[in-house]
């Protein structure tokens, strides 16, 4: 399974935007945009898995 995109820090709130992919067996990997008019662009790939929770969160 391939996860992949971007995360954009749009506002100058102090916090950062965060994409958190989470495979049903595996290790979770994050990936964070801060400071605004930041872009984080990510591709995971996930041997052998074809679910995977991937939540956006501001931290």
């Amino acid at each position: 399974m391939k996860v992949y995109g971007w995360v954009d820090d749009t506002c100058t709130d102090g916090k950062c935007a965060v994409v958190r992919i989470g495979p049903a067996a595996g290790g979770t990997r994050e990936f964070q945009a801060c400071g605004s008019g930041t872009r984080k662009t990510f591709s995971v790939t996930f041997d052998d898995q074809n679910v995977a929770e991937v939540t956006l969160r501001l931290r």
